[in-house]
């Protein structure tokens, strides 16, 4: 039995195949009682929708200038009365912006919380709006979107720290980044790198930071030399403590202005007696060595994300949630030593692969009470 078309579809339904095809794209062009009529027979008659057809229209409706297709929602989630984007969000919220324009979507931020959007209202303003997709910004802790019926939506998540529904997420590549950084200050002539992490940050993305500095030091078959400091909140007494007990030489961290600002209380030059690198380069507040996380560049990937889905008619929740990385970039700056200029361009930042011997020639462990002379052939 062949596979419905739109065009038999439509015959069924009595209806144009421009209709049917808005209907199933959810264009609010069509009636919310005609996009449901369509919608029910379509799946009841099995049709699928072909994903290369859909993506040549797609590339056509985009040459299309000044189109409307519909609408997105980026959403963030505050306990305060008066939120406000941090700059990492912002830079977000602009690439996922710029994007979406240019598939032809709007965007609006909407804020949830108790003093903000109750979350069993968001369902309400997503029909009156006929919002189609939705981008969870990263959020400060871990929360449940259960209550929302995702079952007509394309989403995309920007970390780990919604438990419930898992979508596809779209985030930096925090494991390499880090075991990337290490090796740029070793390669300066650091020796006892410590890490300073924001714990919560570490968990929404579950123990990512901390993961590839504990990575890098294990590949090499090396210890840590400096133990891990993470708190919620720094204070000045933690990391004083810290540093007087472990002496770390280069401070891989967020909290730039007080980090920086102990050190030199302590009278400890930066850069010349201890280094410094911002984990979030977007977040620094003078010029600094650190690592860019492309927060405009990961807007513009959830967006696409969303609109793929939309393209494909996948809605809802993911049966298999996908996870998409990108890669962070390295900058240079002055809290580093050789590195003193204001402003240097940036550069990938991935770590390097070791090469690995052959099996074949790749020496066998010696067996238990059995003593291996140097030089001797293994067995």
């Amino acid at each position: 039995m062949p596979l419905p078309t739109l065009r038999s579809l439509a015959k069924l339904l009595g209806l144009s195949a421009a209709t049917v095809s808005l209907a199933l794209r959810d264009s609010p062009r069509v009636i919310p009682t005609t996009r449901k009529r369509v919608w029910q027979v379509a799946r009841r008659a099995g049709y699928r929708p072909n994903p290369l057809v859909n993506s040549i229209l797609a590339a056509v409706r985009r040459s299309s200038h000044g189109t409307y297709r519909g609408a997105l929602l980026a959403l963030n989630y505050t306990e305060g009365a008066k939120p406000s984007l941090l700059p990492y969000h912002r830079e977000v919220l602009n690439g996922a912006r710029r994007r979406a324009a240019e598939f032809g979507y709007s965007l609006d931020l909407c804020w949830l919380g108790p003093l903000q959007l109750p979350l069993p209202r968001l369902g309400s303003i997503i029909a009156a709006r006929n919002v189609q997709g939705v981008v969870v910004l990263p959020l400060e802790e871990t929360s449940d979107f259960s209550a929302i019926d995702w079952s007509k939506l394309a989403a995309v998540t920007m970390d780990f720290a919604l438990s419930a529904p898992l979508f596809h997420t779209v985030l930096p590549d925090h494991l390499r980044a880090m075991m990337g950084a290490l090796e740029r200050v070793e390669r300066l002539g650091y020796l006892r790198p410590g890490l300073v992490l924001s714990a919560w940050r570490d968990r929404r993305l579950l123990q990512r930071w901390s993961a590839g500095f504990s990575s890098h030091f294990r590949r090499a078959g090396r210890r840590e030399p400096v133990p891990l400091l993470d708190t919620d909140e720094l204070t000045r007494e933690q990391f004083l403590a810290w540093y007087q007990r472990h002496r770390p030489d280069v401070v891989l961290g967020h909290w730039q202005a007080r980090i920086v600002g102990w050190l030199q209380d302590l009278g400890r030059s930066v850069p010349h007696e201890v280094g410094f690198v911002q984990l979030n380069w977007t977040e620094r507040v003078a010029p600094c060595a650190g690592i860019d996380l492309q927060p405009m560049l990961l807007g513009a990937a959830a967006v696409e994300s969303v609109v793929a889905q939309l393209q494909r008619n996948e809605r809802g929740v993911p049966e298999h949630p996908k996870t998409i990385t990108l890669e962070g970039r390295w900058v240079n700056g002055p809290t580093l030593r050789s590195t003193t200029a204001t402003r240097a361009p940036a550069t990938r930042l991935s770590p390097t692969l070791q090469p690995t011997a052959p099996a074949s020639t790749r020496p066998r462990p010696a067996p238990p009470n059995r003593e291996v002379k140097s030089g001797a052939r293994p067995a």
